[in-house]
């Protein structure tokens, strides 16, 4: 898996929406319906349409239906959560965007989406 978003992003005209796309499949990530949480979750943008979201050691990739433009910007929208320790795939939202879809990632899938991410929105 190391080097699958290195060689994604080496094409030309990649964007880090593509390369997690690529991810996604290449990876055979199985999407999840619920994801249930301790506590609270971080989250981290890779892309327009991605996000990471981490609680304690566990990693998730988010897919948003949309673009979601209020991860990078000043604009905030509430979250829509009916469970304070759960994410539910087509219901709920971070900052305003619906989530589409939910995928467990583990520490090093995480590691390299995050340096693929930042290396392609820095092209």
């Amino acid at each position: 898996m190391a080097g699958l978003l290195s060689g994604c992003a080496a094409q030309s005209g990649s964007t880090a929406n593509d390369a997690v796309s690529d991810f996604i499949e290449v990876a055979e990530l199985e999407a999840l319906d619920v994801v249930r949480f301790r506590d609270q979750f971080s989250t981290r943008p890779l892309a327009d349409r991605y996000a990471l979201v981490q609680a304690r050691g566990d990693y998730y990739l988010v897919v948003f239906r949309r673009r979601c433009h209020e991860l990078y910007g000043s604009r905030f929208q509430p979250d829509i959560r009916y469970d304070g320790k759960k994410l539910r795939a087509g219901i709920d939202t971070i900052r305003g965007c619906r989530i589409d879809q939910l995928f467990s990632v583990d520490q090093g899938q995480a590691e390299e989406l995050k340096l693929v991410a930042n290396r392609l929105k820095n092209e």
